[in-house]
């Protein structure tokens, strides 16, 4: 599947509201320890169901934008919108804190997700926008007739381009394909994300599927061994014969640039490009 990298711009469909319950039930469930985030200097106090819940209820979150840059002429061609999080000190949380205690209440998880993903898609810069979304999460949401995330997505006013990380995919291959086929039935882009992660099993159906493949910032180091460099030449390769695009995460320095351009990669990500990020509060 083809589809340009310069922005597109669709007038939006009758706006989508959703509606955060701020009445949320005050009844915790008993705290055995998955439901609560270790606690160390580094990262800052534990985090429980309740004191996620008052993060979203006082919308103590934002987006960064990361870009996405041409590996030719580079030049940013796309976002990808990443949610971030303050505590009640203003400090920062980190999201992966966050989404593990959210992994405990599914629902809260999901009303989180839509609060989140409409947040990016308003104030998405006017490009491609690459959001990430979970297969339970959609599935939780609807069907691929009725979801809220389909029409948030199709009414968005730039090209999106949707998100499933390679070992979910590979893990729970019959959701990730329902999403994928509900996406594509509104012609939304799918991008395989993580490909070549240490934990990651390649899934031949994933890789098919993705319209773009977003190879994990581990690969970089890991290229120095001939074999490694040589699988990732050949799917790339591969991604090119069938059309699809291919991104290299976690490019640091130019050297990292100048590989990935070598390799054959369209874009790159990463820490180069700090200046070129934006954020919506």
């Amino acid at each position: 599947m083809h589809w340009p990298w310069h922005a597109r711009f669709v007038p939006p469909h009758a706006r989508l509201h959703i509606v955060r319950d701020r009445d949320e039930r005050s009844a915790q469930t008993p705290a055995p320890f998955a439901l609560v985030a270790p606690a160390d200097r580094a990262h800052g106090p534990r985090l429980d169901l309740a004191s996620v819940r008052d993060l979203l209820k006082d919308g103590r979150f934002w987006t960064e934008y990361q870009p996405l840059v041409h590996a030719r002429t580079a030049r940013t061609s796309a976002f990808e919108a990443l949610a971030r999080f303050r505590g009640d000190d203003g400090q920062p949380v980190g999201p992966q804190r966050v989404f593990s205690v959210l992994h405990a209440d599914p629902a809260l998880l999901l009303r989180a997700e839509l609060t989140l993903k409409l947040h990016q898609v308003e104030h998405a810069p006017r490009a491609p926008l690459f959001v990430n979304l979970d297969p339970d999460c959609w599935a939780r949401a609807g069907d691929r007739n009725r979801n809220p995330f389909l029409a948030l997505f199709s009414s968005a006013g730039t090209r999106v381009v949707v998100e499933v990380t390679e070992a979910l995919a590979s893990a729970d291959a019959a959701r990730a394909q329902e999403m994928i086929a509900a996406l594509r039935g509104r012609r939304l882009a799918v991008a395989l994300d993580d490909v070549g992660a240490a934990n990651g099993l390649l899934s031949f159906d994933a890789i098919a599927d993705a319209e773009v493949l977003k190879f994990d910032r581990t690969l970089i180091p890991r290229m120095r061994h001939p074999r490694c460099r040589a699988l990732v030449q050949a799917l790339v390769r591969m991604a090119r014969e069938t059309g699809a695009r291919t991104v290299l995460e976690g490019v640091e320095t130019t050297a990292e640039f100048v590989l990935a351009r070598d390799l054959g990669f369209d874009l790159v990500q990463g820490f180069l490009f700090r200046d070129r990020a934006r954020v919506a509060r």
